[in-house]
C-alpha cells in the first residue's frame, strides 16, 4: 500500500515537473499581425548604396559637409496591396531603405513622402535616389520607406496628386506592410513611426495624419516634419492666376488629372490653343516637368483663357473643380503628435503662408506644431536639402528609448 502511494506521488511530481519545464522554457514567438492594408506582393533587391557614395552626393543635393552617413544602406523595391480612391483593390509600388548597422538594435521607421512627380518612372522604386528622404534617413540609422504614390511607378491607377484619400492610404499601407514584413524577416523595429515630406509630400504627410485620425491602425505617428508643403486647397473668390508661372507643368498637372478622372472638360475651358492640343501627349507619364515646361509657356495670358486667369474663383465653369479641391483640402487637420514645418519665404511655388497658417491652426486647436521659416530658397529639392537634414536631426528627440 505504501509503495502504491509512493508511486502515485512520484507520478504527480513528474507531471508537475514536466508542466513547469514547458511553461518556463522558451515561449513560442508571437505571430506577426497581418496588416490591415499593404501586404507585400513582391520585394526585389536593388543593391547596396555605400557610405562613400552617399557622402559623395552631398554637393549635388546641396547638403552641408557636416552631414555624414553612418551606414551602408540596402535598398529594395516593393509591390504592395492597397486600394484606389473608389475603394477597389489596387497595387502600388515603393522602396525600402535598411541601414546595415551591424547590430540587432531595433530601428525607428521613417516614411518619406517625395515632391510632385509627373514622369511615372521618376520614383524611388525605379530610381532609388529619388527616395533621398528615405536614403539619407537610413544612412543615419532609420529604417525607411518611400511610396511612389498611386499611378506612379508600376501602378496602373491614375495618379491624383491632391486626392486626400488615395494619397494617404497608399502611404499608410506601405508603413503597415513594412511593419509586417520586418516582423516576418527579422528586421528589428521599435514602435516609432516618423513622417518626412517635401512639397506634395507635405500634403501627403498631412493626409496620413487625417487618415489615421479617422481610421486608426496598429501604429501611430510619433512626430512629423513637413518641408515646403501645401494644405489649404480652397480657392478664394478674388483668386487670380499670376502673370508669370513658376512652372507651367505644375500649374496644369492637377486640373488635367482631375479632368481625366471626372470628364469635366476643364482643359477646353482653361487652356488656350495651341497648348491645349498638346496636353494629352505632354501628360502621358513619359515626360518630366522640365520637358513639359519647354513645350508650353510661362506667360499665363498665352496659356490660360481669360475666364481661368481672372475669374477662376467665381466662374461657374470651374465650380465643380473648386469643390473637388475644397473636399481634398487638409487645412483643418490636427495631428496627434508633434509637427515641424519648414518653409522658405522666397518659395515661388508654394506660399510660405501655407505652413504659417497650418502651424497656427494646429496650435490653436490643441496640437503641437513648431515652424522654421527660411529667409532664402526657391522651391527646389537642392534649396531645401539642408532643411531635410535638419528635419532628420529634429526627429531624433522623439526616438523610442530602448
Amino acid at each position: 500500500m505504501k509503495n502504491h502511494q509512493y508511486f502515485e506521488k512520484l507520478k504527480l511530481l513528474c507531471t508537475v515537473f514536466i508542466f513547469l519545464l514547458f511553461a518556463c522554457g522558451d515561449k513560442p514567438e508571437e505571430s506577426c499581425v497581418a496588416p490591415i492594408g499593404g501586404q507585400f506582393i513582391e520585394v526585389r533587391s536593388m543593391g547596396t548604396i555605400d557610405i562613400q557614395f552617399i557622402n559623395d552626393l552631398r554637393p549635388s543635393f546641396g547638403i552641408p559637409e557636416s552631414f555624414t552617413a553612418k551606414y551602408d544602406v540596402d535598398v529594395y523595391a516593393v509591390n504592395y496591396a492597397t486600394t484606389d480612391p473608389d475603394g477597389k483593390e489596387a497595387t502600388a509600388t515603393g522602396a525600402i531603405y535598411i541601414p546595415k548597422t551591424g547590430n540587432n538594435a531595433p530601428l525607428s521607421l521613417l516614411s518619406g513622402q517625395h515632391g510632385l512627380t509627373i514622369k511615372k518612372r521618376d520614383v524611388p522604386s525605379i530610381l532609388p535616389l529619388y527616395g533621398y528622404l528615405g536614403l539619407f534617413g537610413a544612412a543615419t540609422g532609420y529604417a525607411s520607406v518611400q511610396a511612389d504614390y498611386l499611378g506612379l511607378g508600376n501602378s496602373d491607377v491614375q495618379n491624383q496628386p491632391v486626392n486626400q484619400k488615395s494619397s494617404a492610404v497608399a502611404a499608410v499601407d506601405l508603413i503597415d506592410g513594412m511593419r509586417h514584413y520586418a516582423c516576418e524577416n527579422d528586421i528589428p523595429l521599435n514602435e516609432n513611426v516618423f513622417l518626412l515630406g517635401y512639397s506634395t509630400g507635405g500634403y501627403v504627410s498631412m493626409a496620413v495624419h487625417h487618415e489615421l485620425n479617422e481610421n486608426p491602425r496598429s501604429f501611430v505617428i510619433n512626430a512629423s516634419v513637413m518641408v515646403a508643403g501645401y494644405f489649404d486647397l480652397n480657392i478664394s473668390e478674388s483668386f487670380q492666376i499670376a502673370d508669370t508661372l513658376y512652372r507651367p507643368a505644375w500649374a496644369l498637372y492637377s486640373p488635367f488629372m482631375y479632368d481625366q478622372q471626372y470628364q469635366l472638360d476643364l482643359m477646353d475651358k482653361m487652356v488656350e490653343s495651341p497648348h491645349r492640343e498638346k496636353l494629352n501627349d505632354l501628360f502621358n507619364g513619359e515626360k518630366d516637368a522640365s520637358e513639359i515646361d519647354r513645350a508650353l509657356t510661362p506667360i499665363s495670358k498665352n496659356l490660360f483663357t481669360d475666364a481661368a486667369r481672372t475669374s477662376f474663383g467665381t466662374h461657374s465653369d470651374f465650380a465643380f473643380y473648386r469643390q473637388l479641391l475644397s473636399d481634398n483640402s487638409l487645412n483643418e487637420v490636427v495631428p496627434q503628435s508633434p509637427v515641424l514645418f519648414i518653409h522658405s519665404k522666397e518659395d515661388g511655388a508654394v506660399d510660405f503662408e501655407q505652413s504659417v497658417n497650418m502651424h497656427a491652426f494646429i496650435n490653436s486647436h490643441g496640437g503641437n506644431a513648431t515652424i522654421t521659416l527660411l529667409e532664402k530658397g526657391e522651391h527646389e529639392p537642392v534649396a531645401y536639402s539642408p532643411a531635410v537634414i535638419q528635419a532628420i536631426d529634429w526627429l531624433k528627440q522623439y526616438k523610442y528609448k530602448i
